[in-house]
């Protein structure tokens, strides 16, 4: 029935009850279907990736090729808050400005790396002209992933799936380029081959997502954009400081094996990013019921922790020469203690992306204080199993500094937010 009010008059209006439809779970899990797909197919023509350089390249080169794509991904690190920018505010009028200016900013930062390219070498003890090199695909891929976040906030997840796919089946025939057609200098030949996928992808994406209509101009609170700016920094700095670190303190060969490591742990964050971000743009869409989006990702995300944990801890000898070869054996001990430490990298990739849909401040903050502790306790390990136990330390605490600033922020944000939607409550 209908609620009886007073009108101004003093008479009585009959007025219907407001009819929720509820949460669009339907569209959330096509959506998870399409980009998860996409991540798996992804995910397993990136192993091929690692496979065939691990394989052909042996722990050396193989640790040198990750400690370049390394230090390309710390000059990207603003990608992700490219990225996550796009995706909260959508696709405006300006874009092709905007994406002039991100090739832009690509050019500044290659010429950052190539002016940086000696210390940085010696730091890592790689070829300056190597690391010019490696640092040429950056120039388009801001651009990049500006196109990206816009076909993702309007959820057109197919096509960002199929753009996915294809840049790994590019990686693939880079590396089966360099490996063959280089065989005298693969490691050259890669960062070359590498940087011409990049520029062809761009060309790609960028006709794709022309027709993306424009969303209204809505202005963005203070807090949301510097919460999205320092959750997608962290971002990028959870995906790469330990393999950093380990090229600096360890061994070449060390260096290389860790590099291993992370190439197998990371496929746990990697597929729940795309759960992270089917949940952030339904969130968007739908800002009241984001808590059912939030639930329904983090029990995915359990049900994926528990299946690579299990593979991890049952069969890590089958893992380890299925994804990188036999020569990296001595890594069997270490995976369930990283993998452990990965997943609990995966609830904070969830839980930090819900933080940029209510853009709480308290979540970056926390994040931010167990990244900042993670390098800090990663700056005295100088072994591998120091370094893996670090890490397990580090990003656990996280994981727990994180949830209790989500409660922290349920409670300090009260009423209804026009930039965020937010409600005061999940």
């Amino acid at each position: 029935m209908g609620d009886a009010r007073e009108t101004p008059s003093g008479g009585l209006k009959w007025t219907m009850p407001s009819h929720d439809p509820g949460p669009r779970i339907g569209r959330f899990w096509s959506d998870n279907a399409a980009l998860g797909a996409a991540t798996v197919i992804t995910g397993l023509l990136n192993t091929a990736y690692s496979l065939l350089l691990a394989h052909s390249l042996g722990p050396g080169d193989y640790g040198q090729i990750g400690a370049l794509n390394n230090v390309v991904s710390l000059f990207l690190l603003p990608l992700p808050v490219v990225g996550l920018v796009a995706i909260r505010v959508g696709r405006r009028a300006s874009a092709p400005q905007l994406s002039l200016g991100m090739v832009g900013l690509g050019l500044g930062v290659f010429g950052l790396a190539a002016a940086m390219s000696g210390r940085v070498g010696r730091a890592f003890h790689m070829a300056p002209i190597l690391v010019t090199l490696y640092a040429a695909s950056v120039i388009f891929n801001f651009s990049y992933a500006l196109y990206i976040g816009f076909l993702e906030r309007a959820r057109r997840y197919r096509t960002v799936g199929g753009v996915l796919v294809l840049a790994s089946v590019l990686g693939v025939v880079a590396a089966l380029l360099a490996v063959t057609g280089g065989r005298h200098h693969p490691v050259t030949w890669l960062g070359i081959f590498q940087a011409v996928a990049v520029l062809l992808l761009w060309l790609f994406v960028k006709r794709l997502a022309w027709d993306v209509p424009a969303v209204p101009v809505k202005p963005l609170e203070r807090q949301v954009l510097v919460t999205t700016l320092g959750i997608g920094t962290l971002q990028s700095l959870w995906g790469l400081t330990d393999t950093l670190v380990a090229k600096a303190e360890l061994s070449i060969h060390g260096a290389g094996l860790y590099t291993g490591l992370s190439t197998i742990g990371q496929g746990l964050p990697y597929l729940v990013s795309s759960l992270a971000t089917v949940m952030l743009t339904a969130s968007l869409d739908d800002p009241h019921h984001r808590a059912h989006y939030l639930g329904r990702t983090l029990l995915a995300t359990g049900a994926l922790a528990t299946v690579y944990l299990g593979a991890l801890a049952f069969f890590p000898q089958m893992v380890v020469r299925l994804t990188l070869g036999p020569q990296f054996l001595p890594l069997r001990s270490l995976l369930l203690r990283y993998g452990v430490a990965m997943a609990a990298l995966s609830v904070t990739e969830v839980l930090t992306t819900y933080g940029v849909a209510v853009g709480a401040y308290e979540v970056m903050i926390a994040g931010a204080v167990g990244t900042g502790g993670w390098f800090i306790l990663l700056l005295r390990a100088h072994v591998m199993h120091q370094l893996v136990n670090r890490t397990v330390l580090a990003m656990s605490a996280t994981t727990i500094l994180v949830i209790m600033a989500l409660v922290v922020s349920r409670r300090f944000h009260k009423g209804s937010s026009p930039a965020t939607g937010y409600q005061g409550k999940w």
